[in-house]
Formats: structure tokens, C-alpha cells, sequence
């Protein structure tokens, strides 16, 4: 990171306070949505327990499957009461990502969530490893929303992995990466001047969300230092449906995705071949000239 980088970016994130005063008249009252596709009992017992765990109104809980024969496994899954609703959507992860903006009224709060959650870290520099099990869940999701109001955009998230070695006390609100296993927006919608569309393969779908709220908004807001936990790339069902060859979770199909990305938004994504995890993957930031930073370009 040059010199310029590295000014840009303590611009763009603060220090999280250690306690979040958050007044009851600025409670936002919001909606979790949860695509799920061939996961019914993964939901059942991940997801859906953690929430329940947080003491999250079960009414709130919105399921969206692919298809009406994949309602009724889900129905006679799922245990009654941990849950508001099954909605018979569309199968694919960009169709159902845009049907769940249009689902909803724009501008309704809604916490985006996978269905494989099974818990969350919250950042403690004392703690081994650096992490502790989240207090309050709650808190966070009110916190993610009230950034977004006090920077003027519409989507917050959480550091992508959960690990203490890396996530930090801070909260950013430049153009990041945010991860859709657990996020946060005030609805969109998919059309118009501010609406957001996923493309329709799902390439890299969290990541063009990402790029298409910080565009229109100029800020994308995240709390670094909380993680959600989740198997990525290995839970059966979802997107791991979709491993074979030329296919979005396939190798070939994750590095189509990626270089689809960067041709597209060449101003906000860099191709990253990591020698890690041999996968294909997206580095995110605004490349443009600061006087040339505006929302809507």
C-alpha cells in the first residue's frame, strides 16, 4: 500500500467505541432474510438456533427457497416457531439476492443472512486468539444501521473472517469487502437511479453488491471487529451445487467470475490469484483519483 493508501484509508475507518448508546427512539425495526437451497436441516440446526440463541424475534425470520417442492421440505423441517415465514422464490444465487430486494418495500431494513451460521466472534485484544463469543447480536445489527445513517449509505456487513489475528476495533466505511453471509441494507430495490441488480450468474455476488452501494452511496459501512462463523465452501447444499465444471463454484467457474469482475468495475477491483487457498479472488478499492470520488459515478 503506497503512502496515498494508507492516508486515504485512516480517513475512511475510526476506532469502534467499546459501549454503543444506542436510544430507543433510533431502533431500527428490521427483517432477516435467509436464501436457502437444499440446506433445510443446516438452517434447522445453525442459523436458525443461533438466532435464537440472541434472542432474535422468530417473526422477524423470513426463509426464501427455490421452489415449491423445496417449501414443503423446508416446512416439515424446520421446527414451527423459529421462524415467520417460507417464500417460494427463485433458484440461483443472483436471482434470488435481486428477488429478496424486490420482495421487500424499499427502504425496509434487512439483515442478509446464509443459512450455515453457526455463531459469532466479537474482537478482544485480551482474549487468546484475540476473540470472544459475540454478547449481543442484537446491539450489532442496530449499530451496523446507524452507521450507515450517519454516513448517508445503505449497506453495512461485518469482517469477512473470523479471526482475532486480523480483525481490528475499528469500524470502516471506505469501499470494503462486505461479506453477504451476514450483512445489513436498507432495501434497495432493483431498479431506478439507486436500485441494486445482481448479476445473474452470481458471479462474485457479495462483492459486486459491494461495489454497486459504495457507487451510488460513495460509503459502504463495516464493523471490523465482529465475524460471523461459517463453513465457507464446504457445507453440502447452496452453492455447493454448483461445483462442477464451468460452473460458479467450480475453479474455472470462481476464476470466470473474478475476471468478469474486474473487466467490469476496473475502477474498484483488482484480480488476486491467491497461492493460499488456489482460488481466484477480488481485491476491492476505489482506484479513482480522490477529486474524482463523487456517488452516482
Amino acid at each position: 500500500m503506497d503512502k496515498e493508501s494508507r492516508k486515504a484509508s485512516r480517513k475512511a475507518s475510526r476506532k469502534a467505541t467499546a459501549f454503543f448508546d444506542l436510544k430507543a427512539k433510533s431502533a431500527v425495526d428490521y427483517v432477516i432474510a435467509i436464501p436457502s437451497y437444499k440446506r433445510a436441516d443446516t438452517l434447522r440446526d445453525k442459523s436458525l438456533r443461533v438466532l435464537k440463541e440472541y434472542g432474535i424475534d422468530a417473526r422477524k425470520i423470513f426463509v426464501f427457497v427455490a421452489n415449491e417442492g423445496e417449501r414443503k421440505v423446508y416446512a416439515e423441517t424446520l421446527v414451527p416457531g423459529t421462524y415467520g415465514e417460507i417464500v417460494t422464490a427463485v433458484k440461483g444465487i443472483g436471482p434470488v439476492r435481486n428477488f429478496i430486494f424486490d420482495y421487500f418495500p424499499i427502504g425496509q431494513p434487512v439483515v442478509s443472512m446464509d443459512d450455515d451460521i453457526k455463531g459469532f466472534l466479537e474482537f478482544d485484544e485480551n482474549a487468546k486468539r484475540h476473540t470472544k463469543r459475540l454478547t449481543n447480536l442484537k446491539r450489532v445489527i442496530q449499530r451496523g444501521f446507524s452507521e450507515c445513517r450517519r454516513h448517508g449509505c445503505r449497506l453495512w456487513g461485518m469482517y469477512p473472517v473470523a479471526n482475532g489475528y486480523f480483525m481490528q476495533d475499528t469500524i470502516s466505511f471506505d469501499l470494503r469487502f462486505i461479506i453477504a453471509c451476514f450483512e445489513g441494507f436498507f432495501n434497495p430495490g432493483t431498479e431506478g437511479p439507486k436500485g441494486v441488480r445482481i448479476n445473474r450468474k452470481g458471479h462474485k455476488d457479495d462483492h459486486e453488491s459491494s461495489i454497486l452501494f459504495y457507487k451510488t452511496d460513495g460509503a459502504v459501512v463495516r464493523l471490523n471487529y465482529v465475524a460471523a462463523q461459517t463453513a465457507y465452501h464446504t457445507e453440502k447444499g447452496g452453492l455447493q451445487e454448483y461445483t462442477g465444471k464451468g460452473q460458479i463454484r467450480s475453479p474455472e467457474g470462481i476464476l470466470e467470475g473474478a475476471e468478469w469482475l474486474v473487466r467490469k468495475y476496473p475502477n474498484y477491483a483488482t484480480l488476486n490469484l491467491g497461492k493460499a487457498t488456489g482460488r481466484a479472488d477480488v481485491r476491492l478499492r476505489d482506484k479513482r483519483p480522490e477529486d474524482k470520488r463523487q456517488t452516482g459515478s
